[in-house]
């Protein structure tokens, strides 16, 4: 029994390294538009200046990590800043890596939490803000 359970061990673990080494990477067709629009800085300092008034020093999607709090929520709240992430979403595959500043990304995952983080921060600032909103009505009524 014990040895039954060791091999199953065994064979699992195999089996995980065979699917996480067997990841292939993107081929440069698919590959080369997703880091052009990943490193363009233009598009993504542009508009969070244009929609927000806000100068921002961003030459890949992934600066946008490095904001202080307060311009992440604006950037997020942009619609200009957050469409070109929507689509990055619907356009990188998630079965291939992509060699990308130096080394194999799954960029799907990388570009998913960073919009999954864009709506975390946004709706908790929407529910700060409809508090704050009730709380002041509260306290003048009309």
């Amino acid at each position: 029994m014990r040895s039954l359970v060791f091999l199953s061990t065994t064979f699992l673990l195999l089996v995980g390294n065979l699917i996480s080494v067997t990841a292939i990477e993107c081929s440069s067709t698919v590959s080369k538009p997703v880091k052009t629009l990943l490193d363009n800085g233009t598009l993504f300092s542009t508009c969070a200046m244009d929609d927000l008034s806000v100068q921002a020093n961003v030459n890949s999607l992934f600066d946008v990590l490095d904001f202080t709090d307060r311009d992440f929520l604006l950037f997020c709240r942009s619609s200009s800043c957050i469409r070109p992430v929507q689509q990055l979403l619907n356009t990188i595959p998630t079965n291939c890596l992509i060699d990308y500043h130096g080394s194999a990304h799954n960029l799907s995952e990388e570009v998913t939490k960073l919009y999954q983080e864009c709506a975390e921060i946004v709706g908790a600032a929407d529910n700060a803000d409809e508090e704050h909103l009730f709380r002041y009505s509260l306290d003048y009524p009309n």
